[in-house]
């Protein structure tokens, strides 16, 4: 017997448009896909630009620096010129230099009042000076030596204790003790003289002891230029 074998027929007209439709049908799915994918990145994309912005920190302000105010008023007036050197002052309480400054700022064609060196004294009996004040009596000697063309006597005094024969010696040899000095200190030994005059010429009262102090004493002048 002959076997008999069923066999489904198709078409090949019908089978290619078949084909043609389930091809159609998968580029418009594909197409749509890809518009979709377009769209979400294009959206996203978006977004994500929307979220930079508003999350960027705004723009600080920029303070310009301050510039520091001139202190040169263009309005005030021009500083006054400052005054002309002057010869330093004598220290407080020191009218034997004062004194001398001011015989010197002269005009020196005159002898000077006699001025009493008040920067020393003596013990009774003594011929030894007590400086009590070397800065004032250096400038005494400074002063004395700038002006070479005056000469410089120097007495010496005795309170009115002892004798004439004792005082008379011992006020000669405190003048020379001063002069000493002062020629220790630049000042020339041969334009300076000295005088013993004893307990003559006190200037205080000798009956007590504060002056008796006092009578202790050197004194000099500046003799007028020569």
């Amino acid at each position: 017997m002959e076997k008999r074998t069923d066999k489904k027929f198709v078409d090949p007209v019908v089978d290619q448009k078949i084909v043609k439709q389930k091809k159609g049908k998968g580029i418009w799915w594909l197409l749509l896909a890809l518009i979709i994918i377009i769209l979400a990145i294009r959206f996203g994309t978006h977004r994500h630009d929307d979220n930079d912005a508003n999350n960027a920190p705004a723009p600080s302000a920029t303070i310009a620096p301050q510039q520091p105010a001139s202190t040169t008023d263009t309005n005030t007036a021009a500083p006054a010129p400052a005054p002309a050197e002057q010869a330093p002052a004598a220290p407080d309480n020191d009218p034997a230099l004062t004194a001398l400054q001011h015989y010197y700022s002269g005009q020196g064609n005159t002898d000077s009042p006699w001025i009493d060196l008040n920067q020393v004294s003596f013990a009774t009996g003594s011929a030894s000076p007590s400086v009590n004040d070397v800065q004032s009596l250096t400038q005494v000697a400074n002063l004395i030596s700038q002006h070479p063309d005056h000469s410089v006597v120097i007495r010496g005094y005795t309170d009115s204790t002892g004798t004439q024969a004792i005082n008379q010696p011992l006020s000669g040899q405190r003048a020379n003790a001063i002069k000493d000095w002062l020629t220790q200190h630049g000042v020339d030994a041969a334009k300076v003289s000295i005088q013993g005059q004893g307990a003559d010429h006190a200037i205080a009262n000798n009956d007590t002891p504060q002056g008796r102090d006092i009578n202790r004493r050197v004194a000099l002048q500046i003799k007028a230029a020569q």
